[in-house]
């Protein structure tokens, strides 16, 4: 007789999953950012071409808007007054904060009640405009403002005779299948 076999994890993490889009939704961003700095950092000198300073300046852009809407979620104040990246980081120092804040965002999304998603929240953004978000449309946010914007470097990628990696969702659900 088997106890836990794989196929009824597998049935658990999809249970999971479809009672848990917002989590789902933030393992798939963290999967996608994983795969954009493994293709990209196979390219030696890369960050020396002129589409490299370009990659640099999107992920840090979307880098600083993830820190910015943490705070908001967290409840904390951020010090971002723009959201370009200030100072320099190399990609492989951006890989690094942007897979902790990454983690940060699937833990937050699989620890926050589904009452809590409903919070509404106070945002100011940088702009000085301000609106009122929910929990869930602010981890739904994240998500597409990152998705949008590896498009960008994809495009950027092609311009250096690179192939963009596979981070389409449905691309992510097959590698999750195929892992079992």
């Amino acid at each position: 007789m088997e106890t836990s076999t794989s196929r009824e994890l597998e049935l658990e993490h999809t249970h999971a999953a479809a009672d848990d889009p917002h989590a789902g939704l933030m393992r798939y961003k963290r999967w996608a950012d994983e795969q954009l700095f493994a293709a990209l950092l196979v390219r030696h000198g890369i960050e020396a071409e002129p589409q490299g300073q370009l990659i640099r300046e999107v992920i840090g852009h979307f880098h600083v808007v993830d820190r910015i809407f943490q705070a908001h979620l967290q409840g904390v104040p951020h010090a971002f007054t723009g959201t370009r990246l200030q100072g320099v980081s190399t990609l492989t120092e951006l890989r690094d904060e942007v897979a902790a804040v990454d983690r940060w965002y699937v833990d937050h999304a699989r620890s926050v009640g589904r009452d809590a998603l409903a919070e509404q929240l106070h945002v100011r953004f940088t702009d000085g405009t301000e609106k009122v978000l929910t929990r869930a449309d602010v981890l739904l946010y994240v998500a597409q403002h990152g998705t949008y914007h590896r498009g960008n470097v994809g495009v950027l990628m092609h311009m250096l005779g690179m192939e963009p990696p596979p981070d389409r969702f449905i691309d992510y659900l097959a590698e999750r299948e195929a892992r079992g």
